[in-house]
C-alpha cells in the first residue's frame, strides 16, 4: 500500500475540525486502501499502521471525506474510525460515493465465498439502519474481528454482531452476521462459542426462497408429459402449431 496523499499543499483547513483531523495525518502515515477521486474532492479509504501502538481495538481502518476549495485556498476534511471494510466503505456511501467506487486498489485478501459478499452488500448498503457500538479490530497476529450494531428496522432481534475471519493460508477472509435479542446474549455467545452463530433473519430468508425455487424446480421437471388424445393428428415438424405452446 502506498502513503495517502490528500492532496492539501498549499490550502488551510477550513474549520477546526478538519485542522485537527489534518494534524493526525502527520502522525499516521495512512496507507490507501481504496479511493475515488471527483473534481476538488475525494473519498478515501486508508489503513492506519501506527492504530497497533494506540490504546487496544483503536480502530485501524479511517474512512476520509476530502473537500478542496482552490478557489477559496481551504480544505474540509472529515474522517471515521472502523473495524472492518464494509463499514469503512459504508460511511463514504452515506456521504454520496458511488458503492462501485470503493473496490480495494491495494493488495488485499478476498472474500472467501458468497455469503461474505452479501454480508458486505448489506452493510455497505445500509444507510442509518446499522449503529456501531462496540468493535474488535484485526490487528497484529489476529485472525479474528467483530463489530456489534443496533439494527433500527428489527424490534426482535435488534443487537447484530458481525463476525470477520481470516484465512492467512489462502489470503481471504469470511464476513458473517448473528442476530441476538439483546446485548447478554451476544456477550454470552462471543464467551462461551458452544453453539453456531444464530442466524440473521435476512439470510434465513434467503435461504427458504432458494429452497423452496430449487423444490419448484425438481416438481416441474419431474411432471409426467400430457399424452396427445388418438384423434388428434401430429403436427408437422415445420408447423406454427408445434411451437404455439413454447412461445
Amino acid at each position: 500500500m502506498k502513503d495517502t496523499d490528500f492532496r492539501l499543499d498549499g490550502l488551510v483547513a477550513a474549520d477546526e475540525q478538519s485542522a485537527t483531523a489534518y494534524d493526525r495525518t502527520w502522525i499516521c502515515r495512512y496507507q490507501t486502501i481504496s479511493q475515488h477521486d471527483v473534481g476538488e474532492r475525494s473519498f478515501i479509504v486508508a489503513f492506519d499502521p501506527s492504530a497497533t501502538w494506540d490504546a487496544p481495538d483503536t480502530p485501524n481502518l479511517f474512512s476520509f471525506d476530502v473537500v478542496r476549495d482552490s478557489g477559496q485556498g481551504t480544505f474540509s476534511l472529515h474522517g471515521s474510525g472502523h473495524a472492518t471494510f464494509a463499514f469503512a466503505q459504508r460511511w463514504l456511501i452515506n456521504r454520496g460515493c458511488p458503492a462501485e467506487a470503493l473496490a480495494p486498489i491495494a493488495d488485499a485478501p478476498k472474500p472467501a465465498d458468497e455469503l461474505t459478499v452479501r454480508v458486505e452488500d448489506r452493510i455497505r448498503h445500509s444507510g442509518e439502519r446499522l449503529a456501531v457500538v462496540e468493535h474488535q479490530v484485526i490487528d497484529g497476529d489476529d485472525v479474528e474481528g467483530w463489530s456489534i450494531a443496533v439494527d433500527h428496522q428489527d424490534k426482535e432481534l435488534p443487537v447484530r454482531l458481525f463476525l470477520e475471519s481470516l484465512q492467512p493460508d489462502q489470503y481471504t477472509y469470511t464476513v458473517r452476521e448473528g442476530a441476538f435479542a439483546d446485548w447478554d446474549a451476544v456477550d454470552a455467545w462471543l464467551e462461551d462459542r458452544s453453539t453456531p452463530l444464530p442466524e440473521a433473519p435476512e439470510y434465513r430468508l434467503d435461504a427458504e426462497a432458494l429452497r423452496t425455487g430449487a423444490a419448484l424446480s425438481r416438481t416441474t421437471t419431474s411432471l409426467p408429459q400430457a399424452s396427445v388424445a388418438p384423434s388428434t393428428p401430429a403436427a408437422p415438424v415445420n408447423s406454427p402449431q408445434s411451437f404455439g405452446r413454447s412461445l
